[in-house]
């Protein structure tokens, strides 16, 4: 088929959005949200169609002109850092102290204590 359809998955090869629900929401450390590596570019063009990847962000411009200009179905696979904070504009003050509490005990909280102490996440969790 030859369906002009050009889909973007974002991958960190976790389930984010349950790994942060379990730590704000709960207070507990994420577990069991990390996902086995999938290569969503080749597995595309394993089911006929282009399979494009971006690694770095200097890597989006051309990548995304290279895969609107392809005729039929494309798949851009886009690498993202898992342990990027996925945080409300405003965090509540049981959110903010249930984060704090599960952080320490939770599978690669370094890397999101380093995101979080930049902008925008660090006004976030200061609010």
């Amino acid at each position: 088929y030859k369906i002009p359809l050009k889909v973007l998955v974002i991958k960190n090869n976790m389930l984010n959005q349950i790994a942060w629900e379990q730590m704000m929401f709960l207070g507990n450390p994420q577990f069991g949200c990390e996902l086995q590596p999938i290569d969503f570019a080749k597995a595309a063009e394993a089911m006929g169609a282009k399979g494009f990847r971006i690694e770095r962000a200097d890597q989006i411009e051309t990548v995304l002109d290279q895969a609107f200009a392809t005729q039929g179905p494309v798949v851009i696979e886009a690498l993202v850092d898992a342990y990027e904070p996925l945080m409300p504009p405003k965090m509540p003050a049981d959110y903010a102290k249930n984060f704090r509490q599960a952080l320490p005990r939770t599978p690669g909280h370094e890397r999101i204590e380093e995101n979080i102490a930049r902008e925008p996440a660090k006004s976030m969790m200061d609010a």
